[in-house]
């Protein structure tokens, strides 16, 4: 090869153009990627077609000269396609012209038409050079040359127009096309030459465009080609280049040094190992600046995946993306934005101190940029036209927080979300590598956003009232849960508030005028609240409102000022048409009043009833028993049940409807009637003995009284059977519960009986009916009716058999302390029969 001039440069060419296919062949494919990986093939056949002519290799000088000359003929069309790609052109049309005029003229470079095959000729000093005769017919392929630059270049132009002079890659694109016209004009313009400038600005043409893509953040390596099979194939082209320079090298140790033999090899020699040395040392470098830091971003991805896929909590999602992306890229901070409406509002940063008061509107132009580019750096698109129309607030915005480069959070088409980083630490641009690991966990994040934000939704769906936009009874039950065992034993608050006659308001003006009236309303009660507690919609006219470490003092100044406020909401002219409204409110407060959350619920609700039968628009706090207690305990019933039993104030149409119920039972079974007289009075007496207040004692005396007035609904040959019951009749008698609330539900403002009537026939360990519940879940009031019901059975005399003594009835009421009876109720009421604290209904049970 030493006779044929600057060969070892076009070797030296194909060898580096063989290396930079193979280290392309292992990036990640896009549309860019392949339109280089074509122009890197042509060039590859355009230099390897030149060398194998001139060493004039199998199968012939025609064959790799018609290789090489098809392959220089197509390179412009191939660097255009290149260029459309790149800068995204819509239109085909000229660009398959010019596919199809290529594609004419193969057969007349291939034949020799337009240019004929060089002739070898030997010179003087023993060197071979390729000589060209040109004819007329070359101004063909010329003509289509100039088109194609001529498109290439209009096509730069509008990208310079559109994206500005400074957009990624695009100053390279314009001087590698500049490079190769240049070499290859010199290639033919200079006579005699023989020096390869087309080869060698054929290489600096090829770099050219791998710094473009590097630019445009398109060359980021994979796993596709394997580590040990890239590094074998780069040091076999090593030594091939190497190698091709050990021929120059000894002539020129010998002819320009002057060395002798010995010596030329000598130097020869250690050059070459040089050459080898380097080329470890950067191919070893490439290959862990390629593939380490690639492995290490690979675990992070994969860890970060794993993470956020157990995970449906958003604020949770933006923590861990903050920092995966801390872990790979050092910036000072990270902000997380994400679509709410018509703005991307900031929700996350890595700093807790920074502030995340500031939003990005969706029809910003960055916003624009970032539905066609994946990601955005402010350094470039300041030089681009687009710039000059983003906002003033917005470029403000980007300098005080110091944005260096915006990623896109995408679902589908949509950019749902904006992944902004400040500039890194120490001032050095994002790399390819960096900006492709951000792409990659942004991708990841805004699919685990989008899945936890759905369910998110349907969480809030479930748990928000469709009316007002308040929490509803679900959450209610469980946030009350919740608070409650974490006030432990601090200052736990609940507030009913009970909107006044709202059955008739909507039957004065419609369930429409009714609706708006609550949408009033609990705008009221939240605007009052504000961030002091939380409000719920816990039924259709309730509203509830928990309140931490506030006493029952604060819950009631709150409850004036939401009086107020309903009140001014009737001030309004046009509402003076409409009946006035009011709001009745209860308040019942942790551990005082209430050692139970479900307790608590009861003493609320209880209170709110009684501020409506105190004549409405009243505030009403459940306290504990009342400081003043009568010596004899009957004494202290009799006080408390007397406002009942003679009708008084707003207990006078209870009484009336109870009255009522009770003359039904007495009349279709006496011992029901009797039976139900002596549970409320023994149940009110254990309510005062174990410190309940008066209206919880008056509560259960009513209960009692109707606790089984759902045995209206029962055969008398099953009331009044003298033997066993049957399943059947047992099933009848058992759904007397039932068929009592369903009596009492229709009582006009006497549901607040419900829960003591319900549960009278649970059992403390779970196993009665109808419900099952256990434990301080049932009511207290309940609890009382229990161990009444049955000792006053145990002690009177039934249809089947007469009373039982009373030791026996007290040891069975014992045994099943903790099992049947609530055991703390149980002691208090074996100690009052047994002290005769309680007049018994039967004296002879005595015995």
């Amino acid at each position: 090869m030493s006779n044929i001039p600057f060969l070892y440069i076009n070797v030296s060419v194909l060898c580096c153009f063989l290396l930079m296919f193979v280290t392309i062949l292992a990036v990640k494919k896009t549309p860019e990627i392949w339109a280089f990986l074509a122009v890197l093939v042509d060039v590859i056949l355009w230099a390897g077609g030149s060398v194998l002519m001139r060493l004039q290799f199998w199968p012939g000088m025609r064959f790799w000269y018609a290789v090489s000359l098809v392959a220089l003929f197509i390179m412009e069309l191939l660097f255009y396609i290149f260029i459309h790609v790149f800068t995204r052109r819509k239109g085909k049309l000229l660009l398959s012209v010019f596919v199809l005029w290529n594609a004419a003229i193969i057969p007349g470079t291939i034949s020799g038409f337009f240019l004929e095959m060089p002739r070898p000729v030997s010179l003087e000093n023993g060197d071979t050079v390729f000589l060209y005769s040109l004819n007329w017919h070359i101004i063909i392929p010329c003509i289509m040359f100039v088109c194609i630059i001529a498109a290439t270049v209009a096509a730069l132009l509008q990208a310079i127009r559109e994206q500005g002079a400074h957009s990624p890659g695009i100053q390279m694109l314009v001087a590698s096309g500049l490079i190769m016209l240049v070499g290859n004009l010199l290639q033919v313009s200079i006579p005699g030459n023989t020096f390869p400038f087309d080869m060698l600005s054929g290489l600096v043409f090829a770099a050219l465009l791998i710094y473009t893509l590097y630019r445009r953040r398109l060359f980021r390596m994979t796993l596709v080609v394997s580590r040990s099979l890239l590094a074998v194939t780069m040091a076999a082209v090593c030594v091939t280049f190497a190698a091709n320079l050990i021929g120059p090298m000894y002539e020129f140790s010998q002819r320009r040094l002057g060395l002798d033999q010995d010596w030329s090899i000598t130097t020869v020699a250690v050059t070459f190992a040089g050459v080898l040395a380097v080329a470890y040392v950067l191919v070893r470098r490439l290959l862990d600046a390629v593939f380490i830091r690639e492995e290490q971003q690979n675990k992070l991805v994969k860890k970060f995946s794993a993470e956020v896929s157990q995970t449906l909590s958003t604020a949770d999602i933006m923590e861990k993306l903050g920092g995966v992306i801390a872990c790979e890229i050092p910036v000072e901070q990270i902000y997380v934005c994400l679509l709410e409406g018509n703005a991307y509002q900031a929700r996350y940063c890595s700093s807790p101190l920074a502030t995340l008061s500031f939003s990005i509107s969706k029809d910003s132009p960055q916003i624009a940029y970032l539905q066609e580019e994946s990601y955005l750096l402010l350094n470039e698109f300041r030089n681009t036209p687009r710039y000059l129309s983003v906002w003033e607030t917005e470029k403000e915005l980007f300098r005080r927080l110091n944005i260096d480069c915006v990623a896109a959070m995408r679902s589908g088409s949509e950019v749902v979300g904006l992944v902004m980083l400040s500039a890194k630490t120490r001032d050095h641009s994002f790399t390819a590598v960096e900006v492709g690991f951000l792409e990659t966990v942004s991708s990841i994040a805004s699919i685990a956003l989008k899945n936890a934000s759905l369910y998110e939704k349907i969480f809030r769906e479930a748990r928000i009232d469709p009316l007002t936009g308040m929490y509803n009874y679900r959450y209610f039950v469980e946030q009350l849960e919740e608070q409650f065992r974490a006030c432990g034993k601090e200052c736990l608050t609940l507030m009913y508030i009970d909107v006044d006659d709202f059955k008739l308001y909507n039957q004065l003006y419609g369930v429409g005028e009714g609706d708006a009236a609550l949408c009033r309303i609990s705008e009221a009660i939240t605007r009052s609240v504000g961030e002091s507690g939380t409000v719920f919609r816990t039924s259709g006219k309730v509203f509830a409102v928990l309140l931490q470490l506030q006493d029952t003092q604060r819950a009631r100044k709150l409850a004036r000022d939401i009086q107020e406020r309903v009140a001014d909401i009737n001030m309004v002219p046009e509402r003076r048409r409409y009946k006035p409204l009011s709001v009745s409110a209860g308040i019942c407060s942790a551990p005082y009043a209430a050692s139970s959350a479900k307790e608590l619920m009861d003493n609320a609700d209880l209170a709110v009833y009684n501020a409506k039968q105190g004549g409405k628009d009243q505030i009403v706090i459940f306290r504990g028993a009342s400081d003043f207690v009568p010596q004899q305990l009957a004494e202290r019933t009799d006080a408390i049940v007397d406002r009942i039993e003679q009708g008084e104030g707003e207990y006078r149409t209870a009484m009336s409807m109870i009255s009522a119920l009770t003359a039904a039972i007495d009349a279709k079974d006496h011992y029901t009637y009797a039976h139900s007289k002596n549970v409320a009075r023994y149940a009110a007496t254990l309510a005062v003995a174990a410190g309940l207040n008066d209206d919880q004692v008056r509560t259960i005396y009513a209960a009692g009284l109707l606790h089984d007035i759902g045995k209206i609904s029962v055969p008398e040959t099953i009331l009044n059977k003298t033997g066993k019951l049957e399943a059947e009749e047992y099933r009848q008698m058992k759904d007397h519960v039932n068929n009592s609330i369903e009596m009492i539900r229709h009582l006009p403002e006497m549901d607040y009986l419900i829960p003591a009537v319900l549960g009278h026939h649970e059992r403390w360990d779970g196993k009665g009916y109808p419900r099952g519940i256990s434990g301080e879940d049932i009511p207290v009031s309940a609890r009382c009716l229990a161990l009444a019901d049955v000792f006053d059975a145990m002690t009177t005399d039934r249809p089947y058999r007469k009373g039982l003594p009373l030791d026996y009835a007290l040891s069975e009421l014992q045994r099943g302390a903790g099992t049947q009876f609530d055991p703390a109720l149980t002691e208090v009421f074996v100690q009052l029969i047994r002290s005769r604290s309680i007049p018994l209904s039967n004296p002879s049970a005595r015995r």
